[in-house]
């Protein structure tokens, strides 16, 4: 009669195997679990491509309080005001998420930071309308840049919800005793641009030099 007899090498590589097989599987498990997310995870947001061009007035002209700078999207990117920031010598004049008036809370203009300083005193001139809509009093629009009256037409804030080619924003110092000079020769003026995870700077340059610029960024 035959008998099957097994080895004790047979016995001790069944539990080897299993023992193999659990690892690889369980090495296998792990790297799905690292790689897979990784290829599920949308790819971080782009900064924005945009031309900024700046130019300037008044400056130089020996009255220290009427300074002009108009910002201008000239091309590219189409940016969400939300997420801009304008700063001339590190104080905010420009921010699409907040306004300020120190004056009025019927006449505020939006994103535009008027009372620079906080001192209760607007610094800035006003835009008469913005969009259509009048957003400062009857007979304090009009008159010469910078006066004192706190209102021009010449200033205009372009920048829609969507900032497009073409739309500018003027940012005019009002020509008052108490007023804060904002826009001071030498200062610099920076364009900022907030994605959900990034900090961009759309554009850079140093007012009161008399020459005007256009800034792409990358």
């Amino acid at each position: 009669m035959n008998t099957l007899e097994s080895s004790d090498d047979d016995a001790a590589t069944s539990p080897i195997a299993v023992v193999l097989m659990v690892g690889l599987v369980f090495v296998t498990v792990v790297t799905v679990a690292v790689y897979v997310p990784q290829f599920l995870q949308e790819p971080p947001e782009p900064a924005p491509s945009a031309r900024i061009t700046f130019e300037e007035a008044n400056f130089g002209d020996g009255v220290a309080k009427n300074d002009t700078l108009v910002i201008t999207h000239d091309g590219g990117s189409e940016l969400d005001r939300d997420r801009l920031t304008v700063l001339v010598g590190g104080e905010t004049v420009y921010n699409g998420t907040e306004d300020s008036e120190s004056s009025s809370s019927t006449f505020d203009v939006p994103g535009l930071v008027v009372e620079v300083d906080d001192d209760g005193f607007n610094d800035l001139n006003k835009p008469c309308r913005v969009d259509g809509e009048r957003v400062s009093p009857v007979g304090t629009c009009g008159g010469p840049p910078g006066d004192s009256n706190g209102s021009d037409s010449g200033v205009v804030l372009e920048w829609a919800e969507n900032v497009s080619a073409g739309q500018r924003l003027v940012i005019q110092e009002r020509n008052a005793g108490q007023t804060y000079d904002v826009l001071q020769p030498g200062e610099s003026v920076t364009v900022i641009y907030r994605g959900d995870d990034f900090t961009a700077v759309l554009a850079e340059t140093t007012v009161g030099t008399g020459l005007n610029r256009t800034v792409v960024t990358p």
